[in-house]
């Protein structure tokens, strides 16, 4: 997430962290922000704004491209994401268990607010080596 950030050009970086992770992870950014039409697809597994053309693999200048990060991440947690890139709208979307909510209106404020709750929740045996 803080490479998506990066790759975004956001000049600031807040990395909030409880219970080393397991309870509460969140990365917010003053980025360009995620447009509404690509918000309800971003935490799909291999979806990536970053390749549009197989010619583009050859030509990659960014931390991320794979479009894994986020869709392992929704499917193990409790996410919710808050974006807006400027265009007059910012999008709010919950996700749980891997699975996209309703996209709804939040404040126009540049940049991308990821927030993790409850990492391993549903996967039991892996919340118990963390323990370990």
């Amino acid at each position: 997430m803080i490479e998506n950030s990066i790759d975004a050009n956001a000049t600031k970086i807040s990395i909030v962290v409880e219970k080393g992770g397991q309870q509460l992870i969140q990365v917010t950014d003053d980025g360009c922000g995620i447009p509404e039409g690509e918000l309800s697809i971003a935490f799909d597994r291999y979806s990536t704004s970053k390749i549009e053309i197989l010619d583009d693999l050859f030509a990659i200048d960014t931390l991320g491209f794979r479009g894994e990060a986020l869709a392992s991440i929704a499917s193990v947690s409790e996410v919710n994401i808050l974006s807006a890139n400027g265009s007059g709208n910012g999008f709010e979307m919950a996700i749980l268990n891997g699975k996209t909510g309703e996209l709804k209106p939040a404040p126009d404020i540049p940049g991308t607010a990821i927030t993790i709750r409850n990492l391993f929740y549903n996967t039991p045996a892996r919340k118990k080596f963390l323990k370990s």
